[in-house]
């Protein structure tokens, strides 16, 4: 499948973080964060963003989770290709050929 091949780079102008036991994602402006605009983010949302560098394409991030989490292969792929269409509506990704 087409859409497993493709790369995607995080945006610099967010950043992700850990506070507790919660991880966020938090867009940030002239080096301010965004507080109306904080994202929380679950187990795997966290580990797919993590994973999304420009370089590791959707296709090794899916054989990653379904490594590291219990859950089907349809079912990674879903939360996968989901997790990323929201990622690309805020902008805190895009695909690794718009930003070479």
């Amino acid at each position: 499948m087409e859409k497993l091949q493709k790369k995607y780079k995080r945006n610099e102008n967010f950043v992700y973080r850990k506070i507790e036991d919660e991880m966020i994602l938090v867009p940030i402006k002239d080096n301010v964060g965004d507080m109306g605009s904080i994202y929380s983010l679950n187990e795997v949302a966290a580990f797919i963003w993590e994973h999304i560098d420009g370089e590791t394409t959707l296709g090794d991030i899916r054989k990653m989770i379904l490594k590291d989490f219990e859950i089907s292969s349809e079912k990674a792929e879903e939360d996968l290709f989901e997790f990323v269409c929201q990622l690309k509506e805020i902008e805190a990704i895009r695909s690794f050929d718009e930003s070479s």
